[in-house]
């Protein structure tokens, strides 16, 4: 059996039901609370519901009026807050037919206090239908891209469900996703999995391997947009317009997104350059009707693709726009020097004269000093850069301060020398690329070294010699025995696919670099984390 290579099919399989629940039923409004609204979001729009004939479809926050004779459906996250809201909805009799929906399972408590609510409002539980508890914990920001907005244990499980596999689940010994790893295996005892679904492997890597990746600046369009624009649930706002990048409805995203700025420029100005040529050509048919109705069947489509490309290029432009006034490649350039050990000159940095252009440069300023830091940059050196930086948030340097010490302690630190000989494990040294510096966004498409999950994965499922080296560091439960196994490295090679998971953070630039990696070894990767951060959001946590 074929792996679901898509995590936004497996989420639509599986929510379709769930606003589609009887086909008698002519027309419905939706109600969902936020945490569920995120789900939605990414997998459907207005003209989508409409089609499965919701007319309406409202946030629980939002205000409502009453509409007698209509059916609602709940899509709600199991919390005492949102059950609230909803029974607060029978209480002023909004609607005459409901039907419930919970994002996960539901605890007895929270059950308990829902009838017991409901029992209190004169014909509250003769409105209600049916009630279902599903398992859709995670949020498909692409087919291959998750987040699990810290419902871990439950968003891997949606996720197994979902995607219909028999997963093999690798972690590290006597780490902090231990505990993370036996949760999720105890729920998978409790499940019954088809034994013919196909074998998905499971990595649970500590975040703490590499911190690198999370931090530098990246090359790539959806990373530097996240960087620069911050995507929200694939939501980007520019000024007073909200672009929508949802790759079902975006291919343009959907090829470009994991694509060096340069590629994806490229790509952009193809796609113009395309739909240019096919409006021409509609415009030049004949007056004959039959061309004439080819045309106008037309219009739609090639509406919606200008629209799409009109929408990158004012992207990419306000993007190009920001890497250069903040010269985001030079500190690309400079953060890949500092990975691979070269030495980097204080003249490779380039100082404005205009102290509002160096002052909006902070957060890259600090970005390349934490990767200093944690790549035992020569001290002196540093200092150098720290005094030329001169930073002045206080923010800032509070987290400068913090990750300091965090690189002192380490040093004392017991449990860093097991991260120490873990890396050792997992990843190779690499062989340094050309120094040589593009002018202008050019210099995005010089190669990065290769990332630690990536060295990792090469290690599991391409060098059979590193499985014995491995073994004694990572532990295995195959989900088929429903107990831990031995890694084998002909039981890898069986396997359909593989699922990275961070729990302490994941990003857009690694997912860019995982993407590249399954093209190289053919087999699908899919990936995600705990929450999806752009540099900023995950140093703001260390101030």
């Amino acid at each position: 059996m074929q792996i679901n290579t898509s995590l936004i099919q497996a989420q639509r399989d599986a929510l379709t039901p769930i606003l589609k629940p009887d086909i008698r039923i002519p027309f419905k409004i939706l109600c969902y609370d936020s945490y569920c609204e995120k789900r939605l979001s990414t997998i459907y729009r207005v003209g989508d519901l409409r089609e499965m004939c919701i007319t309406l479809h409202f946030n629980l926050d939002q205000i409502r009026e009453r509409l007698h004779g209509v059916t609602a459906i709940y899509f709600i996250q199991p919390i005492q807050t949102s059950i609230e809201k909803m029974v607060d909805d029978f209480n002023r009799d909004l609607y005459s037919e409901v039907y419930i929906n919970f994002s996960s399972p539901v605890e007895n408590t929270l059950l308990e206090y829902m009838a017991k609510e409901l029992s209190k409002i004169s014909g509250a539980v003769q409105k209600i239908q049916k009630v279902y508890e599903h398992n859709l914990d995670f949020v498909a920001l692409n087919h291959n891209f998750f987040n699990l907005e810290n419902q871990v244990v439950n968003g891997l499980f949606s996720i197994i469900i979902a995607l219909k596999i028999q997963p093999l689940i690798i972690f590290q010994k006597n780490s902090k996703i231990e505990q993370i790893a036996k949760e999720l295996i105890e729920k998978l005892k409790q499940f019954e999995i088809n034994s013919d679904y196909p074998l998905l492997a499971i990595i649970l890597p500590d975040r703490d391997i590499d911190l690198n990746t999370l931090i530098m600046h990246s090359n790539t369009y959806g990373a530097l947009l996240h960087d620069t624009l911050n995507i929200q649930y694939n939501k980007v706002k520019l000024e007073d317009q909200v672009y929508d990048l949802s790759p079902q409805y975006d291919d343009l995203w959907l090829q470009a997104c994991n694509l060096a700025l340069p590629y994806a420029i490229d790509k952009i100005d193809n796609e113009l350059n395309d739909w240019n040529t096919q409006y021409q050509q509609v415009s030049q048919q004949n007056q004959e009707i039959s061309s004439a109705l080819n045309a106008i069947d037309l219009v739609p489509q090639m509406n919606q693709q200008k629209k799409m490309v009109d929408s990158h290029i004012n992207l990419a432009k306000q993007l190009t726009q920001i890497a250069k006034q903040k010269s985001l490649d030079k500190f690309y350039q400079l953060g890949q020097s500092i990975l691979q050990n070269d030495t980097v000159a204080i003249n490779d940095y380039p100082q404005s004269e205009d102290t509002q252009i160096e002052q909006s440069k902070e957060i890259d300023k600090l970005r390349l000093l934490i990767l200093m830091l944690l790549n035992n940059y020569n001290q002196q050196e540093f200092k150098k850069f720290e005094q030329l930086f001169s930073i002045k948030n206080e923010k800032y340097l509070n987290i400068l301060s913090n990750f300091k010490q965090r690189v002192a302690s380490n040093q004392n630190n017991k449990q860093q020398s097991a991260y120490k000989s873990l890396f050792a494990a997992i990843t190779s040294k690499m062989p340094n690329s050309g120094k040589g510096l593009l002018k202008n966004v050019q210099n995005f498409l010089s190669q990065g070294k290769k990332s630690a999950i990536v060295q990792m994965l090469e290690n599991l499922f391409l060098n059979e010699l590193k499985i014995d080296e491995l073994q004694s560091i990572l532990t295995m439960y195959d989900s088929r025995v429903k107990n831990i196994s031995r890694l084998e490295f002909g039981l890898l090679q069986t396997i359909k696919g593989i699922l990275v998971c961070f729990t302490d953070g994941a990003c857009y630039n690694e997912y860019a670099e995982l993407s590249e990696f399954a093209k190289s070894i053919k087999k699908v990767i899919i990936y995600g984390g705990n929450k999806i951060y752009n540099a900023e959001e995950y140093l703001l946590q260390f101030q």
